[in-house]
């Protein structure tokens, strides 16, 4: 697991610029999420293809502003958020995390696995399922529940 960003030591958390051609989806609790990564690996998706979040260091692996990396993070984001429109997706994501939710990533390459993965994720309990393309992203599930504390600019 990641380590938690502190002032007083070099070690930050790998940054996650944007989570290109991966679908993200929010599980509400650890098992919930550990059995859709499991019927994943069971349907043929590769362990290097999946990656799961859980807790307050991954949580600063999203780092929605880029305030915890550093003035190139933080200017990457800027520029991410005038560019794309789904990008206040990674707000919720690391809210979800501070949350105590669990975030599922599957790297997929095609339509076919790509809708595949999302029936998996949905029929495991997972919401707020989006994929991230190279030029574009696609919602396939709103957030179910109460919503995040995210900022209003970040809310959809």
């Amino acid at each position: 697991m990641a380590r938690a960003y502190r002032a007083d030591t070099p070690q930050v958390a790998r940054f996650i610029g944007y989570p290109n051609r991966q679908v993200v989806a929010v599980f509400d609790d650890r098992p919930s999420a550990d059995l859709a990564l499991a019927t994943l690996r069971s349907s043929g998706i590769a362990d290097a293809d999946l990656e799961m979040y859980d807790g307050a260091a991954d949580a600063e692996r999203f780092d929605a502003t880029g305030a915890l990396h550093g003035i190139v993070a933080r200017l990457r984001r800027v520029m991410q958020f005038s560019l794309m429109d789904q990008l206040p997706a990674m707000a919720w994501y690391e809210a979800a995390l501070r949350e105590g939710k669990v975030v599922v990533a599957v790297r997929t390459t095609n339509r076919n696995g790509t809708l595949r993965v999302v029936e998996v994720l949905k029929g495991g309990g997972g919401h707020f399922i989006n994929r991230f393309g190279r030029f574009d992203t696609e919602e396939f599930a709103r957030w179910r529940g109460p919503e995040p504390a995210v900022p209003d600019l970040m809310r959809h």
